[in-house]
């Protein structure tokens, strides 16, 4: 993008820091993380990933009744376009004569689009597109750089003018402009128009920092601030009045919010961008790429849940995991008790069984998967401090070890008694394997550092975990010969928990700063979550049912956990 004194520009902030890369996913996925108690309301949302072809970087900006999207793109060229995304058709869309920069930043009902785009005499424009016609606009032409924003359904826009000095932002209400700052004389950008003329943005002070406004219909200017934050900008409004945009924190890490009449909410994304009435907004993520990560846009839509989470605890447990859910609803896991001392378990209704492998050292058995006749595979340690799977069944452990395996975990098992799971051999590389009862087969993902098989399911589909060359953790759901990636949109890591007989499978990802949410793939649709009982979600196990279990941190606490059950 070019830098000029004429440049209007506003872009979502990427933050500085990435987090560390994932060492081993067997070690991850062991870390210490059960009876029905409450059941309360999730946040779930549905995501789903947009990526012009040919993208190197994506933004969605602007959004529609319809859940149209409009936003920009990059190529490898470094040329920016803007682009319309509907029913999953891409269209592409570029000023007649632009030098290399297009825009499309907002949308209304009638699929009228506005944008900006820079021109070969250095200044900043702005455009309307409909029916396939460019029309360009001026606040004053060859005078100031002008950008549009947003447009609402009565064909009114706001966006941002100025040259050299601090931008105004402006609201153009059936053609008749209104240039006002922020604050003071601060620079302005007005981002966000509902169809009361309400209007939403940012300012800069003289240190650079941002500050969210919302201006009323007559002209009234509130400064709008998520609280604790050291920067807000509002970037969308719709027209029941609800807020959205991004907050950098004290931590310096930025997160999208909606503001509903004053109260807020934190997203787990990075911003939130354009809202519609129906509450579904835009925004970014950072994803694993072809060069390590890119920016990919991100359609979000509230989505209510068919069973709320419920909360899944052993009595008296100081904390409690689960990991997987038979089709009885059998559970298995393992749960720390009152006096700190650690049992695998299973939970058939509320009866609870200790899982203690006899080759074990005390408290080191998890349970980890379970299938219809309750039988339980899983990994202990031994004597020699060697982790090792097992399978339980009938009373009866029986050890899980892939030949040359020098430490295993036996992950899942299928009602049929296919085992699957991961292991290291003797030059540390980790391997996914599957186990029918006589062969080891090992499996690994093509281009993988190291593959983590947790799931199987009737049909014998295997999903895998794996890490790549650049240290990112994504997923894939392999079917006896192809691979097929399944990345959670939004996350920068994916780990591919459960797998049902009808595919749908559980989730846990990592957000663009390390933290733990759920998330589900059923018809080809992805959805996000969090247990709204304490932090850092991870959805496990899944049965047939759809019912999935997981489990979270207890709320203040970084090392107890409580189990969940839900269906979404």
């Amino acid at each position: 993008m070019k830098n000029d004194k004429n440049q209007i520009d506003v872009q979502p902030r990427v933050p500085s820091s990435e987090p560390r890369s994932r060492a081993s996913l067997l070690v991850l996925f062991l870390l210490m993380a059960g009876l029905l108690q409450t059941a309360a309301a999730s946040t779930s949302y549905k995501v789903q990933q947009i990526n012009p072809p040919g993208s190197i970087s994506t933004y969605a900006v602007g959004i529609n009744k319809a859940s149209t999207v409009v936003g920009n793109f990059t190529t490898s060229t470094g040329v920016g376009h803007g682009y319309k995304f509907a029913t999953g058709k891409y269209t592409t869309i570029t000023f007649p004569h632009s030098n290399k920069f297009t825009r499309a930043n907002g949308i209304n009902d009638s699929n009228l689009i506005v944008g900006d785009f820079f021109g070969t005499d250095n200044f900043y424009h702005g455009f309307t597109f409909s029916a396939g016609k460019y029309t360009q606009y001026d606040v004053q032409k060859g005078v100031v750089s002008t950008s549009i924003f947003a447009v609402n359904n009565n064909g009114d826009f706001v966006g941002a003018a100025g040259v050299g000095g601090p931008n105004q932002g402006f609201i153009n209400i059936a053609g008749t402009v209104t240039e006002f700052y922020g604050s003071g004389t601060d620079n302005t950008f007005a981002l966000g128009i509902n169809n009361s003329d309400e209007v939403v943005g940012q300012y800069y002070d003289s240190s650079n920092n941002s500050h969210g406004f919302h201006r009323s219909s007559t002209g009234v200017i509130t400064e709008i601030v998520y609280p604790g934050a050291v920067q807000t900008a509002c970037i969308g409004i719709n027209d029941s009045g609800v807020i959205t945009g991004w907050y950098i924190n004290s931590s310096g890490q930025s997160y999208g919010f909606t503001d509903t009449a004053g109260v807020f909410q934190s997203s787990d994304f990075l911003e939130n961008s354009g809202i519609n009435n129906n509450g579904a907004f835009v925004s970014y993520y950072v994803g694993p790429g072809a060069t390590a990560t890119q920016n990919y846009g991100l359609l979000v839509t509230p989505h209510t849940m068919k069973k709320a989470l419920s909360t899944v605890t052993v009595s008296k447990a100081l904390s409690t995991s689960i990991y997987g859910v038979n089709n009885t609803g059998a559970m298995t896991g393992w749960y720390e008790n009152s006096s700190s001392v650690i049992h695998g378990l299973l939970l058939v209704g509320s009866t609870v069984t200790n899982l203690d492998d006899p080759s074990a050292q005390a408290g080191t058995t998890l349970g980890q998967g379970i299938n219809s006749t309750n039988e339980v595979v899983g990994a202990y340690t031994n004597t020699s401090n060697v982790e090792t799977g097992f399978l339980y069944s009938g009373g009866t452990y029986s050890d899980i070890v892939p030949p040359g395996s020098t430490y295993t975990t036996a992950q899942t098992i299928n009602d049929s008694g296919v085992i699957a799971g991961a292991y290291f051999d003797s030059s540390n590389v980790e391997h996914g394997f599957t186990y029918n009862g006589s062969t080891y087969t090992t499996i690994d993902v093509p281009g993988a550092v190291s593959s983590f098989a947790w799931g199987v399911n009737a049909t014998g589909e295997v999903t895998f975990s794996w890490v790549n060359s650049y240290g990112l953790t994504e997923g894939s759901l392999y079917n006896g010969s192809t691979f097929t990636t399944i990345n959670v949109p939004g996350a920068l890591d994916s780990f591919a928990h459960a797998i049902n007989k009808s595919g749908a499978v559980a989730f846990s990802w990592l957000d663009f700063y390390g933290n733990y949410h759920g998330a589900l793939l059923s018809g080809g649709s992805y959805y996000v979550f969090d247990d709204p009982n304490g932090t850092s979600t991870r959805a496990d196990g899944i049965n047939d049912n759809n019912l999935m279990v997981g489990r979270f941190l207890q709320a203040g606490s970084t090392t107890l956990y409580d189990g969940f059950k839900g269906t979404n």
